[in-house]
Protein backbone atom coordinates (compact mmCIF):
# COMPACT_ATOMS: atom_id res chain seq x y z
CA UNK A 1 0.00 0.00 0.00
CA UNK A 2 1.57 3.46 -0.86
CA UNK A 3 1.92 5.78 1.85
CA UNK A 4 0.15 8.84 1.71
CA UNK A 5 3.20 11.88 1.54
CA UNK A 6 3.16 14.05 4.41
CA UNK A 7 3.04 17.15 2.12
CA UNK A 8 -0.93 16.02 1.64
CA UNK A 9 -0.54 16.43 5.59
CA UNK A 10 0.48 19.94 4.93
CA UNK A 11 -2.02 20.48 2.90
CA UNK A 12 -5.00 19.55 5.66
CA UNK A 13 -3.50 21.42 8.04
CA UNK A 14 -3.03 24.82 5.74
CA UNK A 15 -7.00 24.26 5.25
CA UNK A 16 -7.30 24.29 9.05
CA UNK A 17 -5.17 27.53 9.05
CA UNK A 18 -7.48 29.25 6.41
CA UNK A 19 -10.34 27.88 8.43
CA UNK A 20 -9.35 29.91 11.41
CA UNK A 21 -7.62 33.25 9.86
CA UNK A 22 -9.67 33.71 7.27
CA UNK A 23 -13.02 31.60 8.09
CA UNK A 24 -13.34 32.29 11.68
CA UNK A 25 -12.42 35.67 11.94
CA UNK A 26 -13.82 37.40 8.82
CA UNK A 27 -16.95 35.43 7.68
CA UNK A 28 -17.45 33.24 11.02
CA UNK A 29 -17.43 36.99 12.91
CA UNK A 30 -19.73 38.98 10.77
CA UNK A 31 -22.51 36.23 12.14
CA UNK A 32 -21.80 37.73 15.75
CA UNK A 33 -22.19 41.45 14.48
CA UNK A 34 -26.00 41.95 14.65
CA UNK A 35 -25.78 40.20 18.22
CA UNK A 36 -22.87 42.53 19.43
CA UNK A 37 -24.94 45.58 18.02
CA UNK A 38 -28.16 44.82 20.12
CA UNK A 39 -26.59 43.13 23.71
CA UNK A 40 -23.92 45.98 23.90
CA UNK A 41 -25.84 48.86 22.75
CA UNK A 42 -23.71 49.49 19.25
CA UNK A 43 -24.72 51.93 16.86
CA UNK A 44 -24.77 50.71 13.34
CA UNK A 45 -21.40 52.72 12.69
CA UNK A 46 -19.23 51.59 15.71
CA UNK A 47 -20.57 47.72 14.65
CA UNK A 48 -19.54 48.34 10.82
CA UNK A 49 -15.99 49.89 12.30
CA UNK A 50 -15.26 46.95 13.69
CA UNK A 51 -15.16 45.35 10.21
CA UNK A 52 -12.67 48.33 8.91
CA UNK A 53 -10.13 48.05 11.70
CA UNK A 54 -9.70 44.63 11.50
CA UNK A 55 -9.19 45.15 7.49
CA UNK A 56 -6.64 48.35 8.63
CA UNK A 57 -4.53 45.63 11.29
CA UNK A 58 -4.58 43.21 8.67
CA UNK A 59 -3.32 45.27 5.77
CA UNK A 60 -0.64 46.76 7.70
CA UNK A 61 0.22 43.03 8.99
CA UNK A 62 0.38 41.80 5.69
CA UNK A 63 2.95 44.59 4.55
CA UNK A 64 5.22 43.52 7.85
CA UNK A 65 5.24 39.99 7.13
CA UNK A 66 8.13 39.09 5.55
CA UNK A 67 10.32 40.38 8.48
CA UNK A 68 7.63 38.88 10.78
CA UNK A 69 8.26 35.20 8.66
CA UNK A 70 12.37 36.24 8.85
CA UNK A 71 12.07 36.18 12.74
CA UNK A 72 9.47 32.95 12.62
CA UNK A 73 9.36 30.05 10.93
CA UNK A 74 6.46 29.17 9.00
CA UNK A 75 5.34 26.59 11.57
CA UNK A 76 5.49 28.76 14.47
CA UNK A 77 4.38 31.97 13.02
CA UNK A 78 0.92 30.57 11.54
CA UNK A 79 0.52 29.06 15.03
CA UNK A 80 0.50 32.52 16.70
CA UNK A 81 -1.79 33.66 14.12
CA UNK A 82 -4.06 31.23 14.52
CA UNK A 83 -3.34 32.28 18.25
CA UNK A 84 -4.13 35.53 17.83
CA UNK A 85 -7.66 34.64 16.39
CA UNK A 86 -8.06 32.82 19.40
CA UNK A 87 -7.33 35.75 21.58
CA UNK A 88 -9.40 37.80 19.51
CA UNK A 89 -12.29 35.68 20.16
CA UNK A 90 -11.11 35.42 23.69
CA UNK A 91 -11.33 39.19 24.48
CA UNK A 92 -14.85 39.67 22.48
CA UNK A 93 -16.58 36.84 25.19
CA UNK A 94 -15.09 39.11 28.19
CA UNK A 95 -16.14 42.47 26.14
CA UNK A 96 -18.42 44.98 27.88
CA UNK A 97 -17.49 47.83 25.57
CA UNK A 98 -17.31 49.22 22.41
CA UNK A 99 -13.30 49.93 22.99
CA UNK A 100 -13.08 46.36 23.92
CA UNK A 101 -14.65 45.22 20.78
CA UNK A 102 -12.18 47.29 18.91
CA UNK A 103 -9.24 45.40 21.15
CA UNK A 104 -10.47 42.12 20.09
CA UNK A 105 -11.53 43.63 16.47
CA UNK A 106 -7.59 44.72 16.05
CA UNK A 107 -5.87 41.38 17.20
CA UNK A 108 -8.23 39.66 14.97
CA UNK A 109 -6.69 41.40 12.09
CA UNK A 110 -3.12 40.58 12.97
CA UNK A 111 -4.13 36.86 12.46
CA UNK A 112 -5.62 37.39 9.67
CA UNK A 113 -2.80 39.45 7.87
CA UNK A 114 -0.26 36.97 9.08
CA UNK A 115 -1.89 33.85 8.38
CA UNK A 116 -3.70 34.12 5.49
CA UNK A 117 -2.50 32.99 1.77
CA UNK A 118 0.47 34.35 1.86
CA UNK A 119 2.21 31.88 3.88
CA UNK A 120 -0.11 29.00 3.34
CA UNK A 121 0.60 29.78 -0.84
CA UNK A 122 4.54 29.68 0.31
CA UNK A 123 4.40 25.74 2.16
CA UNK A 124 2.38 25.19 -0.94
CA UNK A 125 5.40 25.98 -3.39
CA UNK A 126 8.00 24.53 -1.05
CA UNK A 127 6.02 20.83 -0.51
CA UNK A 128 4.28 20.63 -3.65
CA UNK A 129 5.95 19.71 -7.38
CA UNK A 130 2.57 18.42 -9.11
CA UNK A 131 -0.56 19.01 -8.15
CA UNK A 132 0.44 22.76 -6.47
CA UNK A 133 -3.02 24.40 -8.04
CA UNK A 134 -4.95 21.92 -6.48
CA UNK A 135 -3.23 21.82 -3.29
CA UNK A 136 -3.53 25.61 -2.83
CA UNK A 137 -7.20 24.99 -3.85
CA UNK A 138 -7.93 22.73 -1.21
CA UNK A 139 -6.64 25.10 1.46
CA UNK A 140 -8.66 27.77 0.48
CA UNK A 141 -11.70 26.07 0.58
CA UNK A 142 -11.02 26.01 5.07
CA UNK A 143 -12.50 29.36 4.77
CA UNK A 144 -15.79 28.31 2.60
CA UNK A 145 -15.95 25.51 5.13
CA UNK A 146 -16.62 28.58 7.80
CA UNK A 147 -18.57 29.81 5.83
CA UNK A 148 -20.95 27.36 5.85
CA UNK A 149 -20.69 25.34 9.11
CA UNK A 150 -19.88 28.73 11.58
CA UNK A 151 -23.29 30.50 10.77
CA UNK A 152 -25.86 27.81 12.24
CA UNK A 153 -23.41 26.77 15.03
CA UNK A 154 -22.67 30.29 16.14
CA UNK A 155 -26.58 30.87 15.81
CA UNK A 156 -27.24 28.06 18.48
CA UNK A 157 -24.39 28.98 20.90
CA UNK A 158 -25.88 32.15 21.05
CA UNK A 159 -29.57 31.40 21.51
CA UNK A 160 -28.49 28.71 23.56
CA UNK A 161 -26.04 30.04 25.62
CA UNK A 162 -25.72 33.80 25.73
CA UNK A 163 -22.94 36.06 23.22
CA UNK A 164 -20.21 35.90 25.54
CA UNK A 165 -20.37 32.06 25.85
CA UNK A 166 -20.28 31.33 22.22
CA UNK A 167 -17.38 33.49 21.82
CA UNK A 168 -15.21 31.78 24.70
CA UNK A 169 -16.74 28.40 22.85
CA UNK A 170 -15.11 28.89 19.64
CA UNK A 171 -11.98 30.64 21.10
CA UNK A 172 -11.62 27.13 23.19
CA UNK A 173 -11.77 25.89 19.21
CA UNK A 174 -9.97 28.19 17.88
CA UNK A 175 -7.03 27.51 20.28
CA UNK A 176 -7.39 23.58 19.96
CA UNK A 177 -6.61 24.43 15.90
CA UNK A 178 -3.58 26.39 16.55
CA UNK A 179 -2.21 23.39 19.13
CA UNK A 180 -2.95 20.94 15.42
CA UNK A 181 -0.62 23.40 13.52
CA UNK A 182 1.87 23.55 16.08
CA UNK A 183 2.39 19.80 15.99
CA UNK A 184 1.66 18.85 12.75
CA UNK A 185 2.51 21.58 10.39
CA UNK A 186 6.18 21.30 8.93
CA UNK A 187 7.94 24.39 7.03
CA UNK A 188 9.94 22.46 4.56
CA UNK A 189 10.02 19.02 3.21
CA UNK A 190 13.64 18.93 4.49
CA UNK A 191 12.43 18.89 8.14
CA UNK A 192 11.25 15.29 7.39
CA UNK A 193 13.61 14.39 5.25
CA UNK A 194 11.75 14.21 2.24
CA UNK A 195 11.34 16.21 -1.28
CA UNK A 196 7.97 17.82 -2.64
CA UNK A 197 5.18 15.84 -3.86
CA UNK A 198 5.85 14.98 -7.25
CA UNK A 199 9.59 16.33 -7.68
CA UNK A 200 10.91 12.81 -8.60
CA UNK A 201 8.69 13.03 -11.74
CA UNK A 202 7.22 16.37 -13.22
CA UNK A 203 5.61 16.60 -16.35
CA UNK A 204 7.19 19.58 -18.94
CA UNK A 205 3.66 20.17 -20.55
CA UNK A 206 2.08 21.33 -17.16
CA UNK A 207 2.23 25.33 -17.56
CA UNK A 208 1.51 25.85 -13.51
CA UNK A 209 4.24 23.91 -11.92
CA UNK A 210 7.76 25.18 -11.10
CA UNK A 211 10.14 24.15 -12.93
CA UNK A 212 13.82 23.88 -11.72
CA UNK A 213 14.57 27.35 -13.25
CA UNK A 214 17.99 27.59 -14.44
CA UNK A 215 17.69 31.61 -13.85
CA UNK A 216 16.63 33.54 -11.88
CA UNK A 217 13.65 35.71 -12.67
CA UNK A 218 10.58 37.96 -11.48
CA UNK A 219 8.27 40.19 -13.09
CA UNK A 220 9.03 42.63 -15.29
CA UNK A 221 7.92 46.70 -14.79
CA UNK A 222 5.45 46.38 -17.43
CA UNK A 223 4.08 42.94 -15.85
CA UNK A 224 4.34 44.35 -12.21
CA UNK A 225 2.19 46.95 -13.89
CA UNK A 226 -0.60 44.75 -15.33
CA UNK A 227 -0.66 42.06 -12.21
CA UNK A 228 -0.82 45.10 -9.70
CA UNK A 229 -3.70 46.54 -11.57
CA UNK A 230 -5.46 42.86 -11.66
CA UNK A 231 -4.75 41.66 -8.10
CA UNK A 232 -6.40 45.20 -6.94
CA UNK A 233 -9.40 44.31 -9.39
CA UNK A 234 -9.38 40.96 -7.61
CA UNK A 235 -9.49 42.60 -3.74
CA UNK A 236 -12.32 44.64 -4.93
CA UNK A 237 -14.42 41.98 -6.74
CA UNK A 238 -13.96 39.45 -3.85
CA UNK A 239 -14.63 41.15 -0.47
CA UNK A 240 -16.91 44.07 -1.30
CA UNK A 241 -18.26 42.41 -4.34
CA UNK A 242 -19.30 39.35 -2.41
CA UNK A 243 -20.31 41.16 1.17
CA UNK A 244 -22.31 43.34 -0.94
CA UNK A 245 -24.40 40.27 -2.74
CA UNK A 246 -26.96 40.53 0.26
CA UNK A 247 -27.82 44.25 0.08
CA UNK A 248 -28.12 43.98 -4.27
CA UNK A 249 -30.74 41.25 -4.24
CA UNK A 250 -32.60 42.64 -0.62
CA UNK A 251 -32.29 46.08 -2.59
CA UNK A 252 -34.47 44.51 -5.39
CA UNK A 253 -37.49 43.13 -3.65
CA UNK A 254 -36.27 39.95 -2.78
CA UNK A 255 -37.74 37.79 -0.09
CA UNK A 256 -34.97 37.28 2.94
CA UNK A 257 -35.31 33.92 3.00
CA UNK A 258 -34.12 33.60 -0.80
CA UNK A 259 -31.34 36.02 -0.56
CA UNK A 260 -29.94 33.74 2.46
CA UNK A 261 -30.52 30.39 -0.09
CA UNK A 262 -28.58 32.68 -2.46
CA UNK A 263 -25.69 33.56 0.03
CA UNK A 264 -25.58 29.97 0.97
CA UNK A 265 -25.70 28.17 -2.44
CA UNK A 266 -22.72 30.87 -3.27
CA UNK A 267 -20.94 29.73 -0.44
CA UNK A 268 -21.30 26.59 -1.28
CA UNK A 269 -19.81 26.66 -4.82
CA UNK A 270 -17.00 28.58 -3.99
CA UNK A 271 -16.02 25.64 -2.10
CA UNK A 272 -16.87 23.15 -4.75
CA UNK A 273 -15.29 25.85 -7.50
CA UNK A 274 -12.00 25.98 -5.45
CA UNK A 275 -11.08 22.29 -6.31
CA UNK A 276 -12.52 22.58 -9.45
CA UNK A 277 -10.22 25.78 -10.50
CA UNK A 278 -7.19 23.98 -8.72
CA UNK A 279 -7.60 20.56 -10.87
CA UNK A 280 -8.24 22.61 -14.07
CA UNK A 281 -5.11 24.88 -13.44
CA UNK A 282 -3.29 21.99 -12.93
CA UNK A 283 -3.38 20.47 -15.90
CA UNK A 284 -4.69 23.61 -19.00
CA UNK A 285 -1.92 26.41 -17.18
CA UNK A 286 -2.34 29.38 -15.38
CA UNK A 287 -3.35 31.35 -18.31
CA UNK A 288 -5.68 29.45 -20.22
CA UNK A 289 -7.50 28.24 -16.30
CA UNK A 290 -7.27 32.24 -15.70
CA UNK A 291 -9.37 33.25 -19.21
CA UNK A 292 -11.60 30.36 -18.46
CA UNK A 293 -12.47 30.74 -14.86
CA UNK A 294 -12.62 34.74 -15.20
CA UNK A 295 -14.68 34.54 -17.89
CA UNK A 296 -17.16 32.66 -15.91
CA UNK A 297 -16.71 35.40 -12.77
CA UNK A 298 -17.57 37.68 -15.28
CA UNK A 299 -20.68 36.37 -16.94
CA UNK A 300 -22.18 35.80 -13.01
CA UNK A 301 -21.22 39.60 -12.35
CA UNK A 302 -23.45 40.42 -15.76
CA UNK A 303 -26.37 38.16 -14.47
CA UNK A 304 -26.16 40.28 -11.04
CA UNK A 305 -26.97 43.19 -13.13
CA UNK A 306 -29.94 41.32 -13.90
CA UNK A 307 -31.28 41.31 -10.22
CA UNK A 308 -34.32 44.15 -11.13
CA UNK A 309 -35.64 40.77 -13.02
CA UNK A 310 -36.72 39.24 -9.40
CA UNK A 311 -36.69 35.97 -11.78
CA UNK A 312 -35.41 32.32 -9.29
CA UNK A 313 -33.75 30.89 -12.51
CA UNK A 314 -31.65 33.47 -13.80
CA UNK A 315 -31.02 33.40 -9.22
CA UNK A 316 -29.80 29.98 -9.62
CA UNK A 317 -27.34 30.45 -12.89
CA UNK A 318 -25.99 33.27 -11.40
CA UNK A 319 -25.33 31.80 -7.96
CA UNK A 320 -23.66 28.75 -10.00
CA UNK A 321 -21.13 30.97 -12.20
CA UNK A 322 -20.10 32.92 -9.34
CA UNK A 323 -19.44 30.18 -6.84
CA UNK A 324 -17.40 28.53 -9.62
CA UNK A 325 -15.79 31.52 -10.56
CA UNK A 326 -14.98 33.25 -7.65
CA UNK A 327 -11.87 31.18 -6.45
CA UNK A 328 -9.67 33.00 -9.33
CA UNK A 329 -9.68 35.76 -6.86
CA UNK A 330 -8.36 34.49 -4.34
CA UNK A 331 -6.15 32.03 -5.65
CA UNK A 332 -5.35 33.48 -8.86
CA UNK A 333 -2.55 35.53 -6.96
CA UNK A 334 -0.66 32.32 -5.74
CA UNK A 335 -0.98 31.32 -9.28
CA UNK A 336 0.24 34.02 -11.27
CA UNK A 337 3.00 34.40 -8.92
CA UNK A 338 4.12 30.74 -9.41
CA UNK A 339 3.85 31.31 -13.31
CA UNK A 340 5.71 34.34 -13.51
CA UNK A 341 8.83 34.42 -11.08
CA UNK A 342 11.56 31.79 -10.02
CA UNK A 343 11.44 29.92 -7.03
CA UNK A 344 13.34 32.10 -4.93
CA UNK A 345 11.73 35.19 -6.16
CA UNK A 346 8.30 33.26 -5.24
CA UNK A 347 7.77 34.55 -2.02
CA UNK A 348 8.03 37.86 -2.44
CA UNK A 349 5.75 38.03 -5.29
CA UNK A 350 3.27 36.40 -4.21
CA UNK A 351 3.35 38.74 -0.55
CA UNK A 352 3.41 41.87 -2.61
CA UNK A 353 -0.21 40.96 -5.11
CA UNK A 354 -1.63 40.18 -1.41
CA UNK A 355 -1.32 42.98 -0.21
CA UNK A 356 -2.23 44.62 -3.28
CA UNK A 357 -5.46 42.24 -2.90
CA UNK A 358 -5.66 43.42 0.01
CA UNK A 359 -5.41 46.72 -0.70
CA UNK A 360 -8.05 46.76 -3.47
CA UNK A 361 -10.88 45.27 -0.60
CA UNK A 362 -10.12 48.57 1.63
CA UNK A 363 -10.34 51.12 -1.28
CA UNK A 364 -13.24 49.40 -2.58
CA UNK A 365 -15.11 49.26 0.55
CA UNK A 366 -17.32 52.31 0.71
CA UNK A 367 -17.93 52.45 -3.14
CA UNK A 368 -20.99 50.21 -3.39
CA UNK A 369 -22.62 52.16 -0.55
CA UNK A 370 -21.77 55.61 -2.14
CA UNK A 371 -22.69 54.57 -5.78
CA UNK A 372 -26.08 53.02 -4.06
CA UNK A 373 -26.96 56.42 -2.60
CA UNK A 374 -25.77 58.23 -5.73
CA UNK A 375 -27.34 55.99 -8.44
CA UNK A 376 -30.18 54.56 -6.45
CA UNK A 377 -29.60 51.10 -6.27
CA UNK A 378 -26.75 48.24 -6.23
CA UNK A 379 -26.81 47.56 -9.84
CA UNK A 380 -24.50 50.09 -11.08
CA UNK A 381 -21.88 48.81 -8.84
CA UNK A 382 -22.03 45.05 -10.21
CA UNK A 383 -21.91 46.75 -13.60
CA UNK A 384 -18.69 48.36 -12.52
CA UNK A 385 -17.46 45.33 -11.26
CA UNK A 386 -17.92 43.65 -14.36
CA UNK A 387 -15.78 46.44 -16.55
CA UNK A 388 -13.14 45.98 -13.87
CA UNK A 389 -13.21 42.02 -14.24
CA UNK A 390 -13.35 42.52 -18.41
CA UNK A 391 -9.81 44.56 -18.12
CA UNK A 392 -8.50 42.61 -15.59
CA UNK A 393 -8.85 39.67 -17.54
CA UNK A 394 -6.94 41.62 -20.42
CA UNK A 395 -4.45 42.28 -18.49
CA UNK A 396 -3.78 39.01 -17.27
CA UNK A 397 -3.77 38.20 -20.89
CA UNK A 398 -1.03 40.78 -21.50
CA UNK A 399 0.70 39.78 -18.93
CA UNK A 400 1.22 36.11 -19.82
CA UNK A 401 2.02 36.70 -23.19
CA UNK A 402 4.97 38.63 -21.74
CA UNK A 403 5.74 35.27 -19.95
CA UNK A 404 6.52 34.13 -23.22
CA UNK A 405 8.04 36.14 -24.75
CA UNK A 406 10.77 35.93 -21.83
CA UNK A 407 10.69 32.02 -22.28
CA UNK A 408 10.98 32.43 -26.10
CA UNK A 409 14.24 34.92 -25.64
Amino acid sequence: MKRIHYGWVVCLVSTLLLFVTMGTVSNGFSVFLPYIQAARGLTHAQTSSLVTLRCLVAFFAMLGIGVYYQKFSIRVGTGLAASFAGLAYLIYGFAQSYGAFCLGAAVSGLGYGLGSMIPVSILMNRWFDQHRALALSICGTGSGIATILLPPVTTALVERSSLAGAFRVEAVGVFAIAAILFLFLRSTPAEMGLRPVGAAEVPETVETQAQPAPDSFTLTPKMWAFMGCVSLFMGALANPGFAHLSVLYTSEGFDPVVVAAILSGTGVMITLGKLIYGETTDHLGGRRASLLFGGILLVGHVLCCLAFLQNLVVCGVTVLFLGIGYPIATIGPSVWANDMSSPDHYPTVVRRLQVIYAGGALLFASVPGLMADALGGYIPTYALMSGMLFLALCLVALAYREVGRRRAG
